[in-house]
């Protein structure tokens, strides 16, 4: 949809609200807080046709040792575990490295990190509920360095996922997250 352009003394009627207000940015899908453990918790019913692409932000908040969060997409609650690609980078700007860590865990995306710190991460995924490849890329920020993290994967299956699951490499892991869809004109 076109954007439109008032001028001065214009009136803004209801329809015009309604249409161009929302017809962009960010609708809310869903959020909550997950106690992660090496079992997979699922997170249902986030991805619609709705929308195309979607942001999921997490924030771990407690964690019991040094491990990695882990994530698969899912149908309903079942999870697709092959043709996962993905990889990380990091730097670190006290020692001016850049990290760089390809990997595949148990047939699932990494999207943590291997430390103990606690961390946040934006995470865009495309065409999860499309009969197409899902892509995703995102930042995470480690708290205790404050090191940037860029992470990125697809999966190549050719399902409409309907959520994801997210579960740890080991130990526990508390965390909360928000799913937003990116509204389409």
């Amino acid at each position: 949809m076109a954007i439109k352009t008032f001028t001065t003394g214009e009136v803004l009627t209801a329809s015009d609200t309604n249409t161009y207000l929302a017809n962009a940015g960010l609708v809310y899908v869903g959020d909550g807080t997950l106690s992660l453990t090496t079992s997979a918790t699922n997170v249902t019913g986030v991805f619609s046709s709705t929308y195309k692409q979607y942001r999921v932000l997490l924030n771990v908040t407690a964690r019991s040792t040094s491990n990695r969060v882990q994530m698969k997409y899912i149908v309903g609650t079942t999870p697709t575990s092959s043709s996962y690609y993905q990889a990380g980078l990091g730097g670190n700007y006290t020692a001016n490295t850049v990290l760089y860590h390809p990997r595949t865990d148990n047939g699932a995306e990494l999207i943590g990190i291997d430390t103990s710190a606690l961390y946040c991460l934006s995470l865009d995924i495309y065409n999860p509920n499309k009969a197409a490849t899902t892509m995703h890329h995102g930042t995470l920020v480690d708290a205790n360095s404050g090191f940037p993290y860029f992470v990125g994967g697809s999966q190549s299956s050719s399902s409409q996922f309907t959520g994801f699951q997210l579960f740890t490499s080991t130990g526990t892991a508390t965390v909360e997250y928000q799913v937003f869809g990116y509204r389409q004109a």
